[in-house]
């Protein structure tokens, strides 16, 4: 979007659902910021952040209600983060399911990275809001608010609707702290360094009933498909994409995919690296995230796992699979089929 930062047009969904919700009618709001009904419902649409977040803090002063946010999470559906939304909603457990959404933050917003870090107790889901990128790029407190709120919405779906994180951290100057706090269930620290998520480790790991593999294969490739056509590094995403359906055959050699992308092997190397990765770093990426769905699934032998992504044997698997993981791949499908 010509240098701007953008967000997913769900978000701006969301939103009009939460106006009609408190008996608003928005199309005057969007009228007057240029912004059409079909534009922005249409699946996979971009809007600029500055746009989101002007829309964000007119709705709120319209409303005159603080709790907006709230609102607008409550809103949420799968589909308002395209494919993405299927694959988080398909995941095996809440760590699965962050951990799609950190590798597909793209898709959220082009303004905002995600993390997941953990401890021997805690995982800390963070978002990086690019301050560094301008003021006009920086996701807006409403809208930071309404992203922290959402995640929580979405753990209260998938597990339990009584899910709270351990404590919640937000660069947002303190407001309605009481009803903030008493919605989400933990402590909210407001005016921090930091816009995060503390949440229970054990309980995001957890299988959930709603693991559907075979979706969350298919909406994994859509979601890359989808990350292809934006701009940025959708270079990356082309190759992923064309990796993840021909794994099946074995793996691809850099040549097949620079020709089938109408590339030469040398630009298509270059391209990669100019975006932060290897040809061999993506393959390896795939192999892992593939090897943990295989397992997950537990259906297929440790022999058949290693065929589909491209072993020689299983000795050869299980050492790449200890390498990414630490553990075995037979430790890994026990540790997770027990919890």
């Amino acid at each position: 979007m010509d240098g701007q930062g953008d967000v997913i047009g769900g978000w701006l969904v969301a939103l009009y659902k939460a106006l009609l919700w408190k008996g608003i009618e928005p199309f005057e709001l969007l009228e007057k910021s240029d912004v059409s009904l079909n534009e922005i419902t249409s699946v996979g649409s971009r809007v600029p952040v500055s746009l989101c977040n002007k829309l964000f803090e007119q709705s709120v002063t319209l409303t005159d209600d603080p709790l907006l946010p709230i609102k607008v999470s409550q809103c949420i559906v799968a589909t308002t983060f395209h494919a993405l939304g299927y694959a988080i909603q398909a995941s095996s457990s809440l760590q699965d399911a962050f951990t799609r959404l950190v590798h597909y933050d793209r898709v959220l917003s082009s303004a905002c990275r995600i993390n997941l870090t953990e401890d021997d107790k805690y995982c800390y889901l963070e978002l990086n809001l690019n301050e560094a990128e301008g003021h006009v790029n920086r996701i807006g407190p409403q809208l930071e608010l309404t992203m922290l709120l959402s995640i929580i919405k979405i753990c209260r779906d998938l597990s339990n609707p009584g899910f709270a994180p351990v404590k919640i951290y937000t660069t947002v100057d303190i407001r309605c702290a009481a009803q903030f706090e008493s919605y989400t269930g933990c402590q909210i620290q407001f005016n921090s360094s930091q816009s995060m998520l503390v949440m229970d480790s054990e309980v995001l790991s957890k299988r959930l009933p709603n693991f559907a593999p075979d979706l969350v294969l298919l909406s994994d490739k859509a979601a890359d498909d989808y990350l292809a056509s934006l701009s940025g590094n959708s270079v990356v995403n082309q190759v992923r994409s064309e990796v993840v359906s021909l794994m099946a055959s074995g793996v691809p050699n850099i040549d097949f995919v620079a020709d089938k992308l109408n590339f030469s092997q040398r630009s298509l190397q270059r391209k990669l690296n100019d975006s932060g990765t290897s040809y061999k770093d993506l393959v390896e990426n795939i192999r892992q995230t593939m090897a943990e769905q295989h397992l997950n699934q537990n259906l297929l032998s440790l022999g058949e796992i290693s065929y589909l992504l491209g072993f020689s044997d299983v000795a050869n698997f299980s050492r790449a699979f200890k390498r990414w993981k630490g553990i075995t791949p037979g430790a890994y499908r026990g540790a997770h089929y027990h919890s």
